[in-house]
């Protein structure tokens, strides 16, 4: 934990983070505030197919997130449980 960028702990302590028990909340952290470097700490710390099943998971991911872990995992969008099921819907002002 200590190698990871400490902006993505603004909120958190960051000792108080267990990897196996807050996987998909740091593999969310890391796709949206992350680092190349930090991209590359999360795939030594978790398998590939880790990493891919917590993204599928996720309830919530960062439009450039979504777009970027989908090209490097090649998952399609339409299998994600954040595309699926939209928190609510578009309106006028979508910024």
């Amino acid at each position: 934990m200590e190698q990871f960028s400490s902006h993505l702990f603004w909120d958190i302590a960051r000792e108080s983070v267990n990897l196996d028990e807050h996987r998909n909340w740091l593999v969310k952290r890391v796709l949206e505030k992350g680092t190349l470097e930090d991209w590359k700490l999360l795939q030594t710390t978790y398998s590939r197919d880790g990493i891919r099943e917590a993204v599928i998971q996720l309830r919530s991911l960062e439009k450039k997130a979504r777009s970027f872990a989908c090209a490097i995992l090649g998952i399609h969008q339409t299998e994600l449980r954040c595309f699926k099921n939209k928190s609510s819907p578009l309106t006028h002002w979508d910024y």
